[in-house]
This record gives C-alpha cells, sequence and structure tokens, in this order.
C-alpha cells in the first residue's frame, strides 16, 4: 500500500509551483513553470489566464510521476495563490479577456473619483480603495470593456480559476474575498451596498467558503490527462501571503512575518478585525479560519533587484559561466557578492522602491521609483546594496505601523527568496532593530497550503500541531542587530523619510 503524500500549487506572480509534501510536511519534490505576466509602459499589468492552464496540467502530470516515483499517493491538492487579480471568465470558464494582475494600475484615476467613499469602504472591508484590489478592476472592465463584461459569467480571481479547472465549480475562499473590496470583514460575507457602490451584478461574484475547505474532487477529464486519480479532494488553502504567514508560523499576537517576494508584506497576527484610522494598514482574513491578519504591502521588492541584475549584470560573465541557467546564476552571484561588499548606508545613496507606485505606508500610485545621491564615485555595488536596503527600510516603517496599531512585536520571522543572501538579512536586523529568524524552509507559501490541507483532512487537530511537526528539522538562522550601525541606519531612516515627504506627499 503506498503511502500518501498532499500536492501544494502556489501560484505567484512571476511563476506557478507544484510541491509535493509527505504527512509530516517534508518536501519530497517540486516542479515550478516561470510565467511572468506583461508589464506595459502604461501601467497595465496583464497575464494570458490559458498559460496558467497549461502550466496547471503540466504541474499535475509531474507531480502524478513523482509521487508515483516516490511510492506515494496524492491524497489532496491545496491550492494558494496571488491575490486581487481578476479574470472575466464564460459560463464553461473560458477566459474573455487578459487578466488584470493585482500590479495593474490602469484604474488610479477612477479610485481618485471615489474618494468620497473611502471611510465607507475601509471600515467594511480593511481595505483602502486602490487600484492593488478586484472591485476597481471590475468596474473598470465593466464601464471600458462592456461587451467582456456583458458575456462574463463570472469576474473571478487566480485561485478561483485553477478551482474551476479542477472541480468545475465557481468558488473563493474568504482569505481571497477579502481582497477585493467588497467583502465585509464583520458579516464574514459580500457586502451588498459595496456590490452596488462599485456597480458590479452579485451573480457575478463566487460562492465563499472558508479557507482550508475542501471545495469538490479533481475532474474526471483532468484526472486522465494527467494520471492522477479522480476525485482528489481539492482545498482553497487561502491567499499566498496568509498561507505564507502560516507556513512560517505565525500563529500568535506578538510576532510578525517580514516576506520578500514580487513585493514585500509584513504580517502580523489578529484575533479580530483592526482598522487604521489613517488606512495604512490592511486587514484580511487569515488563512487559519475564524482569525485575521494585519498586512502592509509593499507593491515591488525582489522584483526590482531581479530588474537590477538583468538590466546592469549583463556583461562579464566568467569564463566557465556557460549560457542559460549558469549565465543567471553568475549574475546573481556578482550582484550578490557585491551588494555585500558595498558599506551600510551606499555610500549616501537612497532609494525608493515605487516602480508601481508607493504601498504601505503612503499609498500614492503616483510615486515612483527613484535614486537620490548619485555622485561620480558611486558605484553599481552601492546601487545594488542601496535596492536592498530601500526594500527594507519601507518594510521598517510597516512594522512600526503595526506595532502602533497591535502591540509589540517580538518576534520576526523573515522568508522570501531574498533571505537567501546573508547581507539582506543583516541589512533586515538593523533597519529593524530586533533579531530577524530566517528558517531554512524556502517553500513558505506552499508550506501553509500544506498545513491548511493536512488539518482539513484530520491528519493533525489544529494549524500549530501541523506547524510544529513539518518544522521539527528546521535549521534556524537568526540575525542579530550590529549596535555600531544603529545610529547610521535611523538618520538614514530619517533622511529617507523627509526625501518622501519632499517628492511624493
Amino acid at each position: 500500500m503506498k503511502d500518501s503524500a498532499i500536492l501544494a500549487i502556489d501560484t505567484g506572480t512571476t511563476s506557478i509551483r507544484g510541491v509535493l509534501f509527505d504527512m509530516k510536511g517534508t518536501t519530497i519534490g517540486m516542479v515550478q513553470v516561470d510565467n511572468p505576466p506583461v508589464y506595459y509602459p502604461d501601467g497595465r499589468v496583464e497575464q494570458d489566464p490559458l498559460a496558467w492552464r497549461r502550466a496547471l496540467t503540466h504541474i499535475l502530470t509531474t507531480s502524478s510521476a513523482l509521487a508515483q516515483k516516490a511510492a506515494r499517493e496524492i491524497a489532496a491538492i491545496s491550492l494558494t495563490s496571488q491575490r486581487s487579480s481578476v479574470i472575466a471568465v464564460s459560463r464553461d470558464g473560458e477566459p474573455l479577456f487578459p487578466a488584470i494582475m493585482w500590479q495593474d494600475i490602469r484604474t488610479a484615476s477612477r479610485c481618485t473619483d471615489m474618494v468620497e467613499h473611502k471611510h465607507l469602504v475601509y471600515a467594511r472591508t480593511g481595505l483602502p480603495i486602490s487600484p492593488v484590489f478586484s472591485a476597481i478592476k471590475m468596474k473598470w472592465l465593466k464601464e471600458e470593456q462592456p461587451d467582456v463584461y456583458q458575456r462574463s459569467h463570472k469576474l473571478i480571481g487566480i485561485q478561483d480559476y485553477l478551482i474551476h479547472l479542477l472541480t468545475g465549480r465557481f468558488v473563493t475562499d474568504r482569505s481571497l474575498a477579502s481582497r477585493t473590496n467588497l467583502f465585509n470583514l464583520d458579516t464574514m460575507d459580500w457586502d451588498d451596498e459595496l456590490i452596488e457602490l462599485f456597480g458590479i451584478e452579485k451573480n457575478r461574484l463566487c460562492d465563499l467558503v472558508n479557507p482550508g475547505q475542501a471545495v469538490g474532487g479533481l475532474s474526471q477529464g483532468l484526472a486522465a490527462q494527467t494520471g492522477l486519480t479522480a476525485g482528489i479532494p481539492v482545498i482553497s488553502a487561502g491567499g499566498d501571503q496568509q498561507c505564507a504567514a502560516l507556513g512560517m508560523g505565525l500563529l500568535s499576537l506578538d510576532g510578525v512575518v517580514a516576506n520578500t517576494g514580487t513585493g514585500s508584506y509584513v504580517i502580523g497576527y489578529a484575533d479580530r478585525p483592526i482598522h487604521d484610522p489613517q488606512m495604512r494598514l490592511f486587514c484580511n482574513v487569515s488563512a487559519v479560519p475564524g482569525m485575521y491578519v494585519l498586512e502592509a504591502a509593499g507593491l515591488t521588492a525582489g522584483v526590482i533587484y531581479r530588474w537590477f541584475t538583468e538590466q546592469f549584470y549583463q556583461t562579464e560573465p566568467a569564463p566557465d559561466a556557460g549560457t542559460g541557467a549558469d549565465a543567471c546564476a553568475d549574475r546573481y552571484d556578482r550582484i550578490n557578492a557585491e551588494a555585500s561588499a558595498a558599506a551600510p548606508g551606499s555610500g549616501g545613496l537612497v532609494f525608493l522602491p515605487y516602480f508601481k507606485g508607493s504601498g504601505a505606508p503612503a499609498w500614492n500610485p503616483d510615486a515612483k521609483g527613484t535614486f537620490y545621491g548619485l555622485t561620480l564615485s558611486t558605484t553599481r555595488g552601492d546601487m545594488a546594496r542601496a535596492i536592498l536596503e530601500g526594500i527594507v527600510a519601507d518594510m521598517a516603517e510597516n512594522l512600526s505601523l503595526i506595532e502602533s496599531l497591535s502591540g509589540p512585536k517580538h518576534t520576526v520571522i523573515a522568508a522570501g527568496g531574498l533571505t537567501r543572501l546573508p547581507e539582506y538579512n543583516r541589512i533586515q536586523a538593523n533597519l529593524f532593530g530586533r533579531p530577524v529568524t530566517c528558517a531554512s524552509e524556502s517553500e513558505a507559501t506552499a508550506l501553509g497550503a500544506f498545513i491548511s490541507a493536512a488539518v482539513s483532512l484530520g491528519l493533525y487537530p489544529s494549524h500549530a500541531a501541523a506547524f510544529s511537526a513539518a518544522s521539527a528539522a528546521w535549521k534556524q538562522t537568526t540575525w542579530s542587530p550590529q549596535p555600531d550601525l544603529q545610529a547610521r541606519y535611523r538618520a538614514y531612516r530619517d533622511a529617507r523619510r523627509a526625501l518622501i515627504e519632499k517628492l511624493f506627499r
């Protein structure tokens, strides 16, 4: 008899991956498909939904083979994904228009037009009216693409689209719904008044389920196509940042997660909705039913480091770097080495990571990415380090904001691709002014999806028990702030705040 496994499918902004876990949360294998969106000069960010369909089929087929090779039987498929993107689909789930991605800012002027309603929307949803969220994108579709809107059966997110591909159902879990501007945190249901305010018909929204709930079984057709068993439970684990927080063990009120992916996220835990009077902070439904997360987001972070690498590290490859993946690895080795060698403070250079506008705490869609303080002595390494310091400085401001609203946070758990760079973790500890712990598990979001499914299947009595089992063998590294750098970084943060005030406020 085969042992069981859980397949977690994590759909990010630039890739989709399937991670196969055993029942203790240990990774058996992983398959990843790069799938970046298209960034247009006018602020549009779009994706072809059919690319997710192709990637999903590939991941299921490859994961089926991995499971067979490991003598495992996949007991459940657990989904997590990026949030707030919008896909218009027909009754049979066919996309009618490119997906409008969460980073898309074409709706900025419409948000401005709705400014008189901002307090009502925030009070109900825990979210400001912003181009990031789904409702304003739906409004844009209705007004600018009326034919698409009228032909649409549902307006759905990426995870909802994958669920429909897997099961044939149109459902969304409440953690994802809480990123739409249409979901009421107090009633835990769609808000009829907000739906009317944005001009959307309620029947175009998905049915609601709780995160961690099984939403159907794998269809006969997709099972036959991929070698999996029909009827495998499909579980909607929650939004990617909620699952990342769960996968890093954020289950207490005195800790925060600092997660650096395409964007940056500082996430706290709450047992009730918490609202910021200045509307700088988000409050969303957690991946743990009955709980909430406080979230302060930067819209562009790791993607900027990738951009800088591609633009400024294409030359001077090592003689044995080769081509393709080897050359790419060489580029990252060089930028990491130069950023680490540059002095703290980047030679007086200040970087603002606002390539798609600024997120929390300022929320200005017109803000732009900025290098300030360039001189003839500035090096490429200074600029690379300034990017890292600029990303973390934004996160430090957001950590302070979360503490001001929900009390002191004694633990900081860091994750994301940039945490593989030791110097980045030192920068985090120094700018946060407290120890930062990095776990050896790099797939925190997928692990959160595993934990959600494991509790749903009854393998563990609680999310804490599932996390404890999965993290038992982890090797953790803690980075402490360096006392001799604290005054320098305090002055850096002060200068940076003053620059932001002059440029964008």
